[in-house]
């Protein structure tokens, strides 16, 4: 919805289509690693989060809006903890790069929270994550939660932003 590296929305749409029809989609290296990481990183963060009921991978939609989350704990009184997982190579310097947030603002939006965590795996390289995936084991102090506090006033303009994209492209 705004700073994406790799386009707005509607490029997005249209690079997947085109892909999709091609058949010649090949997921990255970077892509490859953090997907076969992230269930033993959301059973990391489970453990340490501790019992409760947990979402995870399925669709989640309100109004014109939808997601998959990574991670959710469902709390009583409808207190949602959102848990979103990136894999790098790259050093955060103490805080979630821009363009992640975009992404995680919409979630926020989309479930009316003010707070997202944002867990970071910063790898040394990519074959460390390999040794993680063949070990079934990430090491919880390789892990970093950012909090990143959307305030209403945010998530009330991703949702007109969203209505707008809405309108202008579906109906």
């Amino acid at each position: 919805m705004g700073s994406s590296r790799w386009g707005n929305v509607s490029d997005v749409i249209a690079d997947k289509l085109y892909l999709q029809n091609e058949g010649v989609f090949e997921p990255s290296l970077p892509m490859r690693v953090g997907t076969a990481l992230e269930p033993l990183i959301i059973q990391t963060v489970k453990e340490e989060w501790g019992r409760g009921n947990y979402l995870s991978q399925v669709f989640i939609s309100r109004k014109c809006m939808g997601f998959t989350p990574d991670l959710i704990l469902l709390e009583q009184c409808s207190d949602w903890v959102l848990a979103e997982i990136k894999v790098s190579i790259k050093d955060w310097g103490g805080w979630v790069p821009e363009e992640y947030l975009d992404q995680v603002r919409f979630q926020a939006t989309v479930l009316g929270l003010d707070e997202v965590q944002v867990i970071h795996l910063n790898l040394q390289t990519w074959a460390e994550g390999f040794q993680m995936i063949r070990g079934r084991s990430v090491p919880t102090d390789r892990l970093v939660a950012y909090r990143v506090k959307v305030p209403e006033r945010e998530r009330r303009q991703v949702e007109r932003d969203a209505e707008r994209w809405w309108r202008e492209h579906i109906g």
